[in-house]
């Protein structure tokens, strides 16, 4: 069982002009319309995170089925993986915030005294931040790659040291990610807003990462069978994904409702401040991010055979993805860009820009190896998985 994706030039042609064309047109749109220096590098601080999102969510999904001793996900576990092969290339597109620094964060340039900022300089100056950025990139690229080196080597070797060794980086990346997420999560999102905190914000835009990861896989998925591959992958797969999809969609909402009902209750001038922002300069997007992301997976996924049909399913996923762009909208453009944030044709065609490339990037790596790993010792329980 050797099948392998080809990545044909009709595929690279489309997604290497949707990526130029993207960000001609969003060049264009900044030299046209003269946007704010705040939207622009937040546009790019947003599609930066959002797709990075998608990686490391892959990455997560990999490393806790691996040290579960999860067998029902490895006859799809290049889908994942070929997600995880964008971070090397994201951690080039998030260098690039160091031209918009000051754009994006009050903290990196204040003047007068501010005695909450100054409370927070010795982790908010400007060369710590990218200091901490490499460590984050170099660990997250590093214990991937062990993973992946890995799953490679069970192809051709029955050594069950292959499968060993993946776990134990599957162990590391875990407890590193564990940190990293949030912390990363504090120094790229939170501190946007830099008079704000949330005690479960890490928590908050991890869950976010996964469900959107979750929501990409099922479209890719989705996309790949109808392109006639993947028949190994049964419906019994499906559903599994479908309910963990349903159950961190409700998990996301109970960590969006817990933050800011705490807030709400308690009060405080610096945290209510930066949810009266958001529901009354955005308020239609601050109803929109729940009804996307709670209300619609939600009903849409309650019944058992809904999480069964693909094609249900992935238009879920689509809502989805959607949903989660604007909720790193609502955490990233009215602390950055202010009255100045909007979604207009610079939002779209960066995102498009964007994708393109992650696509480009994602079925490139995924075309590079076997769809199945031939010889991983729990492929015979994946293939006659029943859930």
């Amino acid at each position: 069982m050797d099948e392998q994706f080809k990545f044909t030039n009709q595929y690279r042609n489309v997604l290497a002009i949707a990526a130029i064309g993207g960000l001609l047109v969003f060049l264009a749109s900044v030299f046209i319309f003269k946007p704010d220096a705040s939207r622009v590098w937040a546009n790019v601080l947003l599609n930066n995170q959002y797709f990075l999102g998608i990686s490391l969510g892959a990455a997560f999904f990999l490393a806790v089925h691996r040290i579960a001793w999860s067998g029902w996900h490895t006859a799809l576990q290049r889908i994942p993986e070929s997600l995880t092969a964008f971070l090397p290339v994201a951690f080039i597109l998030m260098l690039l915030l160091f031209f918009g620094m000051h754009d994006i964060y009050h903290w990196s340039h204040y003047e007068g005294y501010d005695p909450i900022l100054e409370g927070k300089e010795a982790w908010l100056n400007v060369p710590f931040f990218f200091i901490r950025m490499v460590a984050y990139f170099a660990g997250w690229i590093a214990l991937t790659r062990g993973m992946r080196k890995n799953t490679d080597m069970l192809q051709d070797s029955e050594d069950l040291k292959f499968h060993n060794r993946r776990k134990v980086f599957a162990g590391i990346f875990l407890v590193f990610f564990g940190v990293t997420v949030s912390a990363s999560a504090w120094d790229w999102l939170m501190s946007i807003d830099g008079h704000w905190y949330s005690t479960i914000y890490g928590w908050y835009v991890f869950i976010g990462m996964f469900v959107t990861s979750l929501a990409f896989m099922i479209l890719l998925i989705w996309f790949l069978k109808r392109a006639g591959y993947l028949e190994f992958i049964r419906v019994d797969h499906i559903h599994d994904l479908g309910k963990l999809l349903f159950a961190f969609s409700v998990f996301w909402t109970y960590l969006w409702f817990s933050q800011y009902l705490l807030i709400w209750y308690g009060h405080i001038p610096e945290e209510t401040s930066y949810f009266i922002q958001r529901r009354e300069d955005f308020e239609m997007l601050f109803w929109l991010n729940i009804c996307l992301n709670f209300i619609i997976p939600f009903f849409g996924l309650m019944r058992l055979d809904a999480k069964r049909q693909l094609n249900w399913l992935a238009g879920i996923a689509g809502v989805v993805m959607i949903g989660h762009w604007i909720d790193y909208f609502q955490m990233i453009m009215p602390g950055a860009a202010g009255e100045h944030a909007g979604i207009g044709i610079p939002e779209i065609s960066l995102t498009v820009a964007y994708m393109g490339l992650f696509l480009f990037i994602v079925l490139k790596a995924l075309a590079s190896r076997s769809l199945i790993v031939k010889h991983d010792p729990l492929l015979e329980e994946s293939l006659h998985y029943e859930s």
